[in-house]
C-alpha cells in the first residue's frame, strides 16, 4: 500500500504541474519493456567467424490486427559504424529471420534472408527475399581497427498501422506501398494514418537471437533487449543514417535512462568452459568521420570516460566460497592496473580470472549524470549498458543477461525535482 501511495502521489505531482519537458506525456517515457514486447529492439552482440560460426536473428510481429515497418541497422564493435540497414514489412502476426555469418566465397560478411518480409532488390523492380534471398555483403568500414565480424544490431519500428485487410497474411506489396505513401505524405485513412509526425505506434515487437555453428549444430539464444515507448518521429530511408536518440519523442538521455544500471553481476567458469562477458554501450555512437580520437554522441560518455571516451571500470571476482583477491582486482602487472571500455561492444575473457567459477562484480567509477539535450535536464545514475555472458565449451554454448541495480532517474517539472520511476521496470527505485 505504500508502495501504491507513492507511485500515485508523484504521478499526481506531474499531472499538477506545468511545463514537463520530456516526451510528450508522462507515460510516454520510454523505458525496458517488462513484457520483452516494444518498438525497439537491441541485439547486444552478434559474431560471424569463418568455421560455421553465425548469429541468426527473429523479429517478431506480435500485434494480430495491425502491420508494422521496422528498420534494421547493423552496427560495428568498436565505433557502432553503420554496416548495413534495411526495412522489414511486417504484416499482422508476422516473423522475420535473417543469419549474420561469413560467406568463404566472398571471403566477407554478409546477411542471409530467404523470408518475404524483407526485399533482395528494388531497381529495376520489386523483389522479395523468398524469391530471390537476400546475400547482402557489410559494406567497407571507415577505420581499419573496427570489424564487421562483431557488432550489435538495432531494429526501429519506423511505421505501424491497419493495412486491409488488417489480419495475418496482408500482402506485403500493399505494406510497401502504404509506407512510400506515408513517407510521400499520400496516405490513406487505412494506411499508417497518422503515425508520423503525431503517431499511431504499437509496442508490438519481440526479438530472439541464436549464436550457432551451422557444422557442429551448436546453438545458444538469446532475446532482445527490447525497449517501449520510443515513438519514432523520423521518416525513416536507407538514405541516412538512424541514430538514436537523434529523431523521436524520447532523446538520447532518455534512451541512456531506461538501461542506465550498475553493480553488475555475472557468473564465470574457466577450464572445460570459458566465459565471455559482454558490455555493449548502444547510446555511445562514435563519430567515424576520422580514426582517431572519436567523440561520440552520448554526452554522457563524454563526461564520464578518459581522454579517450573509454569507461574506466572495476571488478572483483568472487569464487564458489565467498572468496575474492586481496587485491580487489583479478588484473596485475605493470604497477596498478587500468581496466577500461572503450568500444561500443567490449567483452572480458574467464581466463582473466583466478578462480575456476564463480561470479564477478562490476562497477563503473562515475554514478550519476546530469545532462542538457536541448534545454531537456535529466538526472540519471548508473551507466547505459547492457551486460550479457555467453558460455562456450564442452558443454556446448549458453548465453543469458547478467543482474544489476537499476538505478534512479530524477527530471524537473516546473522547478520540481520529481523521482521518474517509469523509466526502468525495475521496483527498487519505490
Amino acid at each position: 500500500m505504500r508502495r501504491l501511495l507513492k507511485y500515485t502521489t508523484l504521478i499526481l505531482m506531474v499531472l499538477l504541474l506545468s511545463g514537463s519537458v520530456w516526451a510528450n506525456t508522462y507515460t510516454d517515457h520510454i523505458t525496458t519493456a517488462p513484457n520483452n514486447k516494444g518498438d525497439v529492439l537491441v541485439f547486444p552482440w552478434f559474431m560471424a567467424i569463418d568455421g560455421g560460426w553465425q548469429t541468426k536473428l527473429t523479429v517478431i510481429n506480435t500485434d494480430e490486427v495491425n502491420s508494422v515497418v521496422a528498420k534494421l541497422i547493423i552496427r560495428s564493435f568498436k565505433n557502432s559504424e553503420e554496416l548495413l540497414d534495411f526495412f522489414l514489412y511486417l504484416s499482422p502476426a508476422d516473423v522475420w529471420t535473417g543469419i549474420i555469418r561469413y560467406n568463404a566465397a566472398l571471403g566477407k560478411v554478409v546477411i542471409y534472408s530467404n523470408d518475404d518480409s524483407a526485399l533482395s532488390q528494388i531497381v529495376p523492380s520489386l523483389v522479395w527475399a523468398n524469391v530471390t534471398p537476400i546475400n547482402q555483403p557489410m559494406f567497407q568500414l571507415t577505420c581499419s581497427d573496427d570489424s564487421d565480424a562483431l557488432g550489435y544490431v538495432e531494429v526501429i519500428e519506423a511505421a505501424a498501422g491497419p493495412v486491409a485487410p488488417a489480419t495475418p497474411g496482408v500482402a506485403k506489396l500493399s505494406i510497401y506501398n502504404a509506407y512510400v505513401a506515408l513517407l510521400s505524405g499520400a496516405a490513406s485513412a487505412l494506411d499508417f494514418a497518422g503515425d508520423i509526425p503525431q503517431g499511431f505506434r504499437i509496442n508490438s515487437l519481440a526479438g530472439f537471437m541464436q549464436f550457432q555453428n551451422a557444422t557442429s549444430g551448436l546453438d545458444a539464444s538469446l532475446q532482445s533487449t527490447t525497449l517501449k515507448d520510443y515513438a519514432n518521429l523520423e521518416q525513416m530511408t536507407t538514405g541516412a543514417e538512424t541514430r538514436l536518440g537523434a529523431n523521436a519523442l524520447n532523446n538520447l538521455a532518455e534512451v541512456e535512462a531506461s538501461i542506465s544500471k550498475d553493480d553488475i553481476a555475472l557468473p564465470y567458469v574457466k577450464g572445460n568452459d570459458i566465459a565471455l562477458h559482454f558490455f555493449t554501450f548502444p547510446t555511445k555512437l562514435s563519430d567515424v568521420a576520422s580514426c582517431g580520437v572519436l567523440a561520440p554522441d552520448s554526452i554522457y560518455f563524454r563526461q564520464n570516460g578518459d581522454a579517450d571516451y573509454c569507461l574506466p571500470y572495476t571488478v572483483v571476482t568472487y569464487d564458489l566460497s565467498e572468496h575474492f583477491p586481496q587485491s580487489g582486482s583479478p588484473f596485475s602487472g605493470g604497477g596498478t592496473s587500468t581496466n577500461r571500455f572503450c568500444n561500443e561492444v567490449n567483452f572480458v575473457a574467464s581466463t582473466l580470472f583466478e578462480y575456476a567459477e564463480g561470479w564477478a562484480h562490476y562497477a563503473f567509477n562515475q554514478n550519476t549524470i546530469t545532462v542538457n539535450y536541448s534545454n531537456q535536464p535529466l538526472t540519471y545514475e548508473g551507466t547505459p549498458v547492457i551486460p550479457t555472458y555467453f558460455y562456450i565449451g564442452a558443454s556446448g554454448l549458453s548465453a543469458n543477461y547478467g543482474a544489476w541495480t537499476d538505478e534512479l532517474v530524477f527530471g524537473v517539472v516546473a522547478t520540481t525535482s520529481v523521482n521518474l520511476i517509469d523509466y526502468q521496470y525495475s521496483d527498487s527505485t519505490l
